[in-house]
């Protein structure tokens, strides 16, 4: 093995057996500071407040200009009616959403509904073409026995299966 390969192994070996036991005997971690982008700018005063942990404080009204303070409150003002607009408007969206959802269930119940009635008369209509062909086919089989019967000379089946005219 080579002395380049050599020292580079024995140095890690070493902090891992030491760092363990160093560890140990660090003091209680402090909190985590939250994390800033790397790409925050040296002049930013919310990257430098993010660094720091949040230290503002507001002074009292009296230590502050009275024109800033009128033009916050405007400003804040301004912001919460907007946030009422914006409220007043999910919430006028979130009820037509639910008329326009409850409507549509009434529909789809609607054509469910609909769809029932039509199986229904549908299969009411297949059973009647099926009893209408059932009586047909009975009524073809006498008939063809009564032409039968008459052919072989059966004079009373002849004559019993002649309507008579009325």
């Amino acid at each position: 093995m080579s002395h380049r390969l050599l020292r580079p192994a024995i140095a890690a070996l070493a902090v891992a057996l030491v760092a363990p036991a160093a560890l140990a005997q660090t003091p209680a971690r402090q909190p985590a500071k939250p994390a800033v982008s790397a790409s925050a700018a040296p002049n930013d005063p919310v990257g430098d407040l993010l660094r720091q942990g949040e230290r503002y404080h507001r002074a009292p009204d009296a230590a502050q200009n009275p024109e800033e303070l009128r033009r916050t409150q405007a400003l804040n003002d301004e912001i919460v009616a907007q946030n009422d607009l914006a409220e007043n408007e999910d919430r006028a969206n979130a009820a037509a959403h639910a008329k326009a959802q409850a409507q549509y269930q009434a529909e789809l119940e609607q054509a469910d509904a609909a769809a029932r009635a039509a199986r229904d008369r549908h299969e009411a209509d297949l059973r009647a073409a099926a009893e209408a062909q059932a009586d047909y086919e009975r009524q073809m089989a006498d008939w063809r026995a009564t032409v039968a019967a008459c052919e072989r000379g059966d004079r009373a089946r002849c004559n019993a299966g002649r309507q008579s005219p009325n």
